[in-house]
């Protein structure tokens, strides 16, 4: 109800004590690990912010949860999945239970043997953030009995129906697309690889989208980076420049699939000189990593709402696991928010 005061959460006491939710879960439950200086901070902003561990009826009455969530994330390296985390770790606490996070380091065959080893040490249920389509991980977890919430992707071609919790990744791609245009952009490009993702074949979507709507004043070309890392996106930067030396046409505005590619091509053409950005070109990211603001440039980024998705992620795992019977899966979308930074006009 509107009227109703918003929760505290295990967050917000992380975010006033100025440390990790992770500390904040051993100060309330493993308090020898925490250090007397770490402890008087925690406890001046519980005690500000009046909070309160939440005991629900629903979790004093779990008889056959053991309290362990699995989470699978596609990349520790990648801090979306380390914001997912923290979002699950958040509604952990606050419901009396636990999660183990686990990296697949972005590798299918990695990530079955991950899901499979949750489902044998008998984890009450597991978020997986996949690889890809991962419809015989999703039904063997289902088959064991396991509830199974994805996260970054929508359900795969399952026997059953699946939750998912994801960004809105074609509204990335359309953002992107009108955050350059409204700079003067009119040659744009799509620096991606590795099309296996979702988030990258729906934002590409998104873009194309965006540029059809211009009706032809607006170009698009599709740039392939040979992989989605800083170094990856280096190397189209200095595409770029070579292209420019030759007297050869280049885009007037990057559209970097990933945010590391983005830096890649901001690292680039600042170290060549030829070409400055945002005047020359302007570089957009999309998913707003927390290394976004290390460009020589800071990047203008579509930030993904990582944590948002890890709670509400957990959130409805805990109703899959309390209400089995009158449970029904759902898809939600959450939206971007775009994060202006110095590489746009």
């Amino acid at each position: 109800m509107s009227g109703q005061p918003k929760r505290v959460g295990v967050s917000d006491v992380a975010k006033r004590a100025d440390v990790s939710i992770g500390t904040v879960s051993n100060y309330l439950n493993y308090p020898d690990r925490v250090s007397d200086t770490l402890k008087a901070k925690i406890k001046a902003a519980i005690d500000e912010l009046g909070y309160v561990p939440r005991q629900s009826k629903a979790s004093q009455q779990r008889a056959v949860s053991n309290g362990l969530i699995g989470y699978v994330m596609t990349d520790i390296e990648h801090s979306l999945f380390t914001d997912i985390f923290e979002g699950i770790q958040e509604v952990c606490e606050d419901n009396d239970m636990q999660v183990i996070g686990a990296n697949a380091s972005s590798d299918a065959v990695r990530q079955s043997e991950l899901v499979q080893m949750f489902v044998r040490i008998g984890c009450s249920g597991i978020i997986l953030s996949t690889v890809m389509d991962s419809a015989n991980d999703v039904d063997a977890a289902r088959a064991a009995g396991v509830r199974i919430v994805l996260v970054d992707h929508a359900a795969p071609m399952s026997d059953v129906p699946t939750s998912c919790i994801l960004e809105d990744n074609q509204m990335v791609g359309q953002m992107a697309v009108e955050e350059l245009v409204r700079g003067g952009c009119t040659r744009l490009a799509f620096v991606a690889h590795s099309f296996d993702y979702q988030s990258v074949q729906d934002r590409y979507a998104g873009v194309r989208r965006a540029v059809e709507r211009y009706r032809g004043t607006v170009s698009l070309e599709l740039i392939d980076a040979h992989g989605l890392m800083v170094e990856d996106g280096y190397e189209v930067g200095r595409e770029l420049v070579r292209r420019i030396q030759d007297g050869r046409e280049i885009p007037d505005g990057v559209v970097a699939a990933s945010d590391h590619l983005g830096i890649g091509v901001i690292r680039a053409l600042s170290d060549d000189g030829h070409l400055r950005v945002p005047d020359d070109v302007c570089v957009i990211g999309c998913e707003g990593v927390r290394i976004s603001h290390t460009a020589p440039v800071e990047m203008t980024t579509i930030d993904a709402p990582g944590a948002d998705i890890g709670r509400k992620a957990m959130i409805e795992l805990l109703d899959a696991i309390e209400n089995p019977a009158a449970y029904v899966s759902s898809v939600t979308m959450l939206q971007p928010r775009l994060h202006r930074r110095s590489s746009t006009r």
